[in-house]
């Protein structure tokens, strides 16, 4: 069995954890919510996801997807997954509020599949996978006119997957895997209504033992300040 399409899904909430982390786009304690919707693909699978996200100060952002995906691989016919996936990122440094060039962010994140195919129902099989995820990414701003700029960025991600199938006996055969991904994009931030609300459109690519292809579109609304 090939590695890369059963730690597919956990590299693509990777991505996700390092590249549309709306507390990246927002300034030091500011408070934020943010919504995005992701479609990635290589040469074995492709998938859409859905994230939701809150950003605490600008500093921390929590984070849930859920996604899926189909696969086109030879063990198994009409493969598919539903993956459900917590997250959280910390910014250690963040290029506006300091004289960094950069935005430095760290991020985790749990992922948990579970599979479905006629193959697997013909042989009374369950399979599922449960990986954990640490990456991190470095950002920087580039304004491009008053209300838009980019931020591109550059993450390494470590994702370590444990996969289980079991039969209606109870049988379980599991097998663990691990790699490391390397992901870049050019976010485009467009900024309205006086930076209360921003539209985020992101290209990116992974590369580990597959190049993978991704396009984002997402909301990050900036809740307003306590008066102090």
């Amino acid at each position: 069995m090939k590695r890369s399409p059963f730690i597919f899904l956990a590299v693509f909430f990777a991505s996700a954890l390092t590249a549309f982390s709306q507390g990246s786009y927002l300034k030091r304690g500011q408070y934020g919510l943010g919504l995005s919707g992701v479609y990635v693909s290589n040469s074995e699978v492709s998938g859409f996801s859905g994230t939701a996200g809150v950003s605490l100060g600008g500093l921390f952002d929590l984070t849930f997807s859920t996604g899926r995906a189909t696969y086109d691989i030879a063990e198994f016919s009409s493969l598919k997954s539903t993956t459900f996936a917590p997250g959280i990122t910390a910014y250690v440094i963040k290029q506006e509020a300091t004289k960094s060039p950069v935005t430095l962010s760290i991020s985790a994140g749990y992922a948990k599949d579970e599979y479905s195919s006629p193959d697997l129902d013909e042989g009374a099989l369950t399979m599922r996978t449960k990986s954990v995820i640490v990456g991190a990414a470095v950002h920087r701003d580039v304004r491009l006119f008053r209300a838009a700029y980019l931020q591109p960025y550059a993450g390494l991600s470590y994702t370590d997957t444990k996969m289980e199938l079991a039969n209606a006996a109870g049988l379980t055969f599991s097998s663990r895997d691990n790699q490391f991904t390397f992901e870049f994009g050019v976010p485009f931030v467009y900024e309205l209504f006086s930076d209360v609300a921003m539209v985020v459109a992101q290209p990116s690519l992974g590369f580990d033992k597959n190049i993978t292809f991704a396009v984002s579109v997402g909301l990050v609304f900036a809740l307003p300040q306590p008066k102090k």
